[in-house]
């Protein structure tokens, strides 16, 4: 009988498949000035290879994770990543802006499938502690992974040109391969669906069903939410609001990103002392003071909005790990399905704080203030009206 990989290598192709999607979404942005001129074409239309990536991610979540209940998780993983870094190689050939469009939205339905079977292998190969301190990892990569993607991909294009970004997705994600080829099955036959492929996909409604489930992951996405304002907006804020350098934005950018994988790590820090539902309440708490702190006082000096972030980009990331715990402890079964609405609801709500701040607003710091302030409130008002239910919440009751 075969032996199952060790948990480390366990752990690393978690690590690789989760981060490749959002690699594949920020290595080439340096290199996006240059295409238009390329490819004959408009901003608006080299923007559509980003846009397609991050929709069809969301259609590929809805699909693989569902599969992976009927499947088990390691074929649909091995079609998820073949088919991605078969579209990072002809998007490094296309000879047309189609078809680079064209492969981007294919490879963002297989990103969206690495990412859901990602955290369905979690709760699959791990329990408890272990299971937490994982979700930690996951999620201090791919908040990272953002962060490093655009300064790798300006060093390819320093010697190559946009096509060796996609080859270098490529590779990122071919090297999952190592682990995932070796992976034994990690769902046994028996704890499948054993019906049919829509009917497979149409347990995401089942799931969704869940009140104690889906209650818990709007409040939860809801306060993370805002932190993707602040990817959208930071350029804007510290650029043009406060006249740094490009050289000084990616500095306080880096910081306060990089702060929410720190609070991903107090996780495992304080395990054991905190208990969830304390946890998720204090932390909220510390959102909502964030929020008004950058209301009043993020306007004054770049150090004033980065050190009010901070809070909420420690509390945040604090929070991510324990609520993806908890939202998986919630089903017994269709993890997979289970898996795929977490990211997608997670991803929505980015997306909806992204397209905001392209509001009205006095400022684009107070946007974030704001957003970061309400999003935390409604929030927290959403945990105590479950907790205040008859819904039992496995974890957090």
């Amino acid at each position: 009988m075969k032996k199952q990989i060790s948990n480390i290598e366990i752990i690393l192709l978690i690590a690789i498949i989760s981060a490749a999607p959002p690699i594949a979404t920020d290595l080439y942005l340096p290199a996006v000035p240059s295409m238009p001129a390329y490819f004959d074409t408009s901003e608006a239309v080299i923007n559509f290879t980003l846009v397609g990536f991050f929709l069809f991610m969301a259609v590929g979540m809805l699909i693989f994770g569902p599969l992976s209940d009927k499947y088990g998780r390691k074929k649909p993983l091995l079609v998820s990543v073949f088919m991605f870094v078969v579209c990072a190689i002809f998007a490094a050939t296309a000879i047309n802006i189609w078809i680079l469009v064209a492969t981007r939205v294919l490879q963002g339905i297989a990103g969206g499938g690495m990412v859901a079977l990602g955290t369905a292998l979690v709760k699959d190969c791990f329990e408890g502690v272990r299971r937490q301190r994982t979700l930690v990892v996951v999620q201090a990569i791919s908040v990272v992974a953002p962060v490093v993607s655009p300064i790798l991909g300006a060093a390819i294009i320093s010697f190559f040109d946009w096509r060796a970004t996609f080859i270098a997705q490529g590779i990122i994600a071919a090297l999952s391969l190592i682990f995932a080829l070796r992976l034994i099955e990690p769902l046994p036959k028996s704890e499948r669906n054993d019906i049919g492929v829509i009917k497979s996909i149409a347990r995401l409604g089942i799931v969704g069903k869940n009140i104690a489930f889906t209650g818990l992951l709007i409040c939860c996405a809801i306060c993370g939410g805002p932190f993707m304002t602040y990817i959208s907006a930071a350029s804007y804020i510290y650029i043009d609001f406060f006249s740094l350098s490009p050289v000084e934005y990616s500095i306080y950018f880096g910081i306060n990103a990089s702060l929410s994988a720190v609070g991903a790590f107090l996780v495992i820090a304080l395990q054991g002392k905190l208990t969830a539902k304390m946890s998720i309440i204090i932390t909220t708490v510390l959102c909502i003071l964030s929020g008004g702190l950058i209301i009043a006082f993020g306007e004054l000096a770049p150090i004033g909005f980065l050190l009010t972030f901070a809070i909420y980009s420690l509390s945040s990331g604090f929070i991510r790990p324990i609520a993806t715990n908890l939202l998986l402890e919630q089903q017994d079964k269709d993890t997979g399905s289970a898996s795929s609405l977490i990211n997608l609801v997670f991803t929505l709500c980015g997306s909806i704080c992204m397209f905001m701040v392209s509001a009205p607003w006095s400022t684009y710091v107070f946007a974030v203030g704001f957003m970061v302030l309400v999003g935390s409130i409604l929030s927290l008002l959403g945990i105590f009206a479950l907790l205040k239910s008859k819904i039992e919440i496995n974890g957090l009751n």
